[in-house]
């Protein structure tokens, strides 16, 4: 089982997670988060290895750049959202007033609907949740679920940007409630963590 370190403290909320296991590890959605984890890598002697991204909105992926100056990792993303790695307009970073430049000696590595993944002798498995974006993913690893902004403890993503779809996210919330269980940890890309069964009974868009 791996250890899990959670970093949220800056201005969007946007909570990054660092899995770790014997000095090695996994960060999803790095975000703004870029500085806090390295100081934190740094401290704990722990290697970056693998970054995962739930989807390619800036304040996602935004401190890959900055991640990329200390460490060497592949990137993994849904196919159908690495155009937005690249695309400024599309990754929302312009709206931002900034711009994002995905470094040319990093790996990009595209990933699939119901994928299984391996690191470090631990299983995750991928699932397409289009809605907030076309190739949102979330990220199931034991009984923890990470679910970008597809879904948060008591709402869920917009699905009026770029490549969102209201009638995608209706069915992917449709496929989550099927196959969720109540003991099921949910982690967003926003927002507080909580079980499956505390979603239900709080969240309006899963009723």
């Amino acid at each position: 089982m791996m250890k899990l370190k959670i970093f949220n403290q800056n201005p969007v909320n946007i909570n990054s997670y660092l899995l770790i296991k014997q000095k090695k590890s996994i960060l999803i959605d790095p975000g703004f988060n870029g500085k806090a984890i390295i100081k934190y890598l740094f401290e704990t002697n722990i290697d970056l290895n693998f970054i995962l991204l739930t989807h390619g909105h800036f304040d996602h992926i935004r401190d890959i750049q900055k991640l990329a100056e200390k460490y060497r990792f592949k990137v993994y993303i849904s196919n159908i959202d690495i155009d937005l790695l690249k695309d400024n307009t599309k990754n929302y970073a312009n709206a931002f007033g900034a711009k994002f430049n995905f470094p040319k000696d990093i790996e990009i590595v595209s990933i699939k609907d119901k994928e299984e993944l391996t690191f470090f002798n631990e299983s995750f498995k991928l699932i397409l949740t289009p809605g907030h974006t076309k190739g949102s993913i979330c990220i199931k690893y034991n009984q923890w679920f990470f679910s970008g902004d597809t879904i948060f403890i008591d709402s869920i993503g917009r699905t009026d940007l770029f490549s969102g779809n209201s009638s995608d996210m209706q069915k992917s919330l449709e496929y989550l409630k099927k196959k969720l269980s109540n003991q099921t940890i949910i982690y967003p890309g926003h927002g507080r963590y909580s079980k499956w069964k505390d979603v239900k009974r709080v969240n309006p868009y899963i009723k």
